[in-house]
């Protein structure tokens, strides 16, 4: 079972989720660390990591303190993979009304559209090229446009419309191929790690899956990723929602 649920997730502000990610970047050291440390490490103020504790089901810090040390003893963390927030994530939204018009609405906007950009972070670039594909499929023209493309739209009576996969939310090359596509009149679907992030905000329609980060050490070092299962039950979920107008 993960530390944090998604619904405990999707509850925090931005100054909470940045505790988050902390926390579960450290979970080794924060058995051994004050709430002090955490709030510096975080950039955050001891009151917001009190808040963190309570909306995590806490009691307080010493409570959270107990809870991770717990999951440390369950079992070894290093390289270990936990779907329990991917599927937790999938079952919500397959019984969310809001979820279902969100999807309903970007289904929408991808079927208006005379064609589909698909772009979205490095870690991205595989299902980036899927989505273009499961588009392909059902006879939309769709292009993946990866880091270094470029930012000018693609001229026309149909708009294109822009979906972003990116679970960072932000990025200066994305930023500035959105407000190009967004300026021409395109409307944009993202999918994002949270609601809280330049790219979010920017979206006509946003799905955020707030993913545990998982750690991962390789030769260049150490990196912060998130499952990815979301976004390829998103993707399959939005073409199969297009098809429903076809028929």
């Amino acid at each position: 079972m993960p530390v944090f649920s998604y619904e405990q997730l999707r509850k925090m502000n931005p100054g909470e989720f940045r505790v988050y990610n902390f926390v579960v970047s450290h979970l080794e050291m924060v058995p051994e660390m004050n709430i002090r440390r955490i709030a510096g490490g975080a950039g955050v103020s001891t009151t917001t990591v009190l808040r963190f504790c309570e909306k995590a089901g806490c009691s307080g810090y010493t409570e959270l303190k107990y809870r991770v040390r717990q999951e440390l003893d369950r079992s070894d963390r290093k390289g270990s993979f936990d779907a329990d927030p991917a599927i937790q994530y999938m079952k919500n939204a397959a019984r969310d009304e809001g979820f279902a018009e969100k999807m309903a609405q970007a289904a929408k906007i991808c079927e208006a559209a005379g064609q589909i950009i698909l772009s979205g972070n490095r870690e991205s670039r595989p299902l980036i090229r899927y989505g273009a594909y499961l588009f392909s499929g059902i006879g939309k023209a769709a292009f993946p446009a990866e880091e270094g493309w470029g930012s000018i739209c693609p001229e026309g009576e149909a708009k294109p419309a822009l979906l972003i996969l990116s679970s960072q939310g932000g990025g200066e090359e994305l930023i500035s191929l959105i407000n190009g596509y967004k300026k021409a009149g395109s409307s944009l679907v993202s999918v994002t790690n949270t609601e809280h992030c330049p790219i979010a905000q920017m979206s006509d329609v946003n799905f955020a899956c707030y993913m545990p980060e998982i750690s991962r050490v390789s030769r260049t070092g150490r990196t912060e990723l998130v499952s990815q299962l979301p976004l390829v039950y998103l993707l399959e979920t939005l073409v199969s929602e297009m098809q429903g107008y076809k028929e």
